[in-house]
């Protein structure tokens, strides 16, 4: 008896699912040698590269312009909508001191303050429109959806009810 007949009878299999088996594992193996090979390639270029060229220096800082203006409870800006003067006061989307009667506000108006959305700015309309324009106190606001404390605190910043 030759090696593959004798391996046919220990594992209780014939020659012909002995020689299937095995061209089926010798594809396996080829086919995940040369996946790691092309794969290495993939890596070695990042490897080589030094960290610090993955990213340019007006990358690093947009990304920190975001995350500075995130923490500070704003939704950053991007740099296609800034104009001159948001690239100049990061984090404020309204001129200083100006504040915005919610009263007859658009969502133009409502868009520009710090931290609210298009549709956040629609949510407060349909607010305001609900209460026929009666809200005597910023506490209400707390009964739209997506206003919280801080984003309420915002809004007594940069709103005038009357």
């Amino acid at each position: 008896m030759n090696r593959l007949e004798k391996l046919a009878v220990q594992l209780g299999m014939t020659t012909t699912e002995i020689m299937v088996t095995g061209f089926l594992l010798s594809g396996l193996v080829l086919g995940i040698t040369v996946n790691l090979l092309t794969s290495s390639v993939n890596i070695s270029r990042f490897t080589e590269n030094d960290p610090k060229t993955l990213f340019s220096d007006t990358e690093i800082d947009s990304l920190l312009h975001e995350a500075a203006a995130m923490e500070a409870g704003g939704i950053a800006p991007t740099p296609e909508k800034q104009t001159p003067s948001q690239q100049n006061s990061p984090l404020s989307k309204t001129t200083s001191g100006s504040k915005v009667r919610f009263i007859d506000a658009g969502i133009d108006e409502l868009t520009s303050i710090p931290g609210i959305s298009k549709v956040l700015a629609g949510r407060l309309i349909t607010f305001r429109k609900s209460r026929n324009g009666n809200i005597e106190r910023f506490q209400d606001f707390l009964e739209v959806k997506g206003i919280g404390r801080k984003r309420l605190e915002i809004l007594q910043q940069h709103l005038i009810l009357q």
